[in-house]
């Protein structure tokens, strides 16, 4: 079977990047399940769409519910994944920073009363990042952030050659770490430590790693990927399932701030990375999301081969990893390069990945986003803005959701 994929405005599913999840139910359908992204009372249901073809196809949304029929509320960043039970457990961000567990005993049909997962400071997830060990423990990769408020107008602005620049890690520390439970979600514990990246143990300073992605490892310890703004994914390990984490080193993944889905392939139980493999050069420019890469591993994460794209604006599948520095950010930009670049203008933000298996695929999504100024769209490429849209499927919205449908073998051709 070749790749499959199907392009969903927001008319399907009503966020982009949707920060939602993906997972099976026992009946054979696909549930994935999205909240609204707005940030205040009162909050919006949270939706889930389904399919019953393996993903090629997706129902309308049905506004989810709790046992006693009132609405599952909620602001985005949802996490499903199977309990050891066999129930649905769902993470999500119910209000503005401050997380809940929910429980379905009937696959999603109802959901249990929120459980408060962490109290004590702002606290984030990214989306389908949860997951339960071999032992029944169940594991939610967070992330929370030092955030002083400063005098400063623009303090995520930089200037530099004359220029302005973005820098998102501008005057903020995020930290990694796991709230973890071993009695299937009723109580939470935090773990001991916080990662991020002291670089020559803070001699060279302390930088931003968050949006951590975990997996288990064959001996028993966890793996965890985390956004850093210093052009690489970053990786700590825990010994003592998710309790204490070591000090992050750098892999050779190349990497744009952004978050990454890291997942074991069923079958053959190797490990596979998706992420926005994108290059500082790319990043000054302003196309720098507009790649969405895979890669997978047979050695636990240690090396990483056939590294491939999802979806890119050029054919370029490997950017060799640069120094350790920080990554500045120019405005959203259609590639000039029409030779190198020649599916532009496209899309400039391809992100939040997901993905879960059924039947020998892989079902990835991931948001369909951002493409700059429309002056120079038209100035550049001839291209009305609203034209781009109608011929992608996105207007009036602009902005939408790619689902792909991959067979698991094409991962290794």
């Amino acid at each position: 079977m070749e790749p499959y994929r199907v392009l969903y405005n927001l008319d399907k599913v009503g966020l982009s990047p949707s920060y939602g999840s993906v997972i099976p139910l026992k009946d054979g359908r696909l549930m994935w399940i999205w909240a609204t992204g707005i940030g205040k009372e009162p909050y919006r249901p949270v939706y889930a769409n389904y399919s019953d073809d393996g993903g090629r196809n997706w129902g309308d949304p049905v506004e989810m519910k709790h046992t006693d029929g009132k609405p599952l509320t909620g602001v985005f960043t949802t996490n499903l994944f199977r309990l050891p039970s066999g129930s649905l457990g769902l993470v999500l961000c119910q209000e503005m920073h401050r997380i809940a567990f929910f429980r379905s005993d009937d696959e999603g049909e109802s959901w249990s009363p929120p459980v408060a997962v962490h109290q004590q400071d702002r606290v984030y997830t990214a989306s389908d990042k949860c997951l339960s060990l071999s032992d029944g423990r169940l594991v939610i990769p967070a992330y929370s952030m030092i955030k002083p408020k400063l005098g400063d107008a623009n303090p995520k602005e930089a200037h530099m050659f004359g220029q302005k620049f973005g820098q998102t890690e501008a005057c903020t520390l995020s930290y990694s770490y796991v709230l973890y439970s071993d009695d299937e979600g009723h109580s939470w514990s935090r773990s001991e430590s916080e990662v991020f990246v002291p670089l020559e143990k803070g001699l060279k300073g302390n930088f931003s790693m968050g949006e951590p992605s975990v997996v288990e490892l064959k001996d028993g310890r966890l793996l965890m990927f985390g956004r850093t703004n210093l052009g690489r994914i970053f990786r700590s390990f825990s010994g003592d399932r998710g309790e204490t984490w070591c000090v992050p080193t750098p892999t050779d993944l190349t990497l744009i701030p952004s978050p990454c889905s890291l997942k074991r392939i069923p079958g053959t139980e190797d490990l596979l990375v998706i992420w926005n493999q994108t290059s500082p050069w790319e990043a000054i420019n302003g196309f720098y999301r507009h790649r969405l890469s895979c890669a997978i591993s047979r050695d636990e994460g240690e090396t990483w081969e056939n590294f491939k794209n999802l979806i890119s604006l050029d054919d370029t599948t490997r950017i060799d990893p640069g120094p350790i520095e920080t990554v500045i950010m120019g405005p959203h930009t259609q590639p000039g390069d029409r030779t190198r670049y020649h599916r532009s203008p496209g899309p400039l933000r391809c992100n939040e990945p997901t993905c879960t298996f059924l039947d020998g695929n892989a079902i990835i999504t991931h948001g369909y986003c951002v493409f700059g100024d429309r002056d120079k769209m038209q100035r550049n490429f001839g291209v009305e803005y609203d034209e781009l849209m109608k011929g992608l499927g996105l207007y009036p919205h602009d902005r939408g959701n790619m689902v792909h449908v991959i067979p698991t073998e094409w991962f290794y051709e």
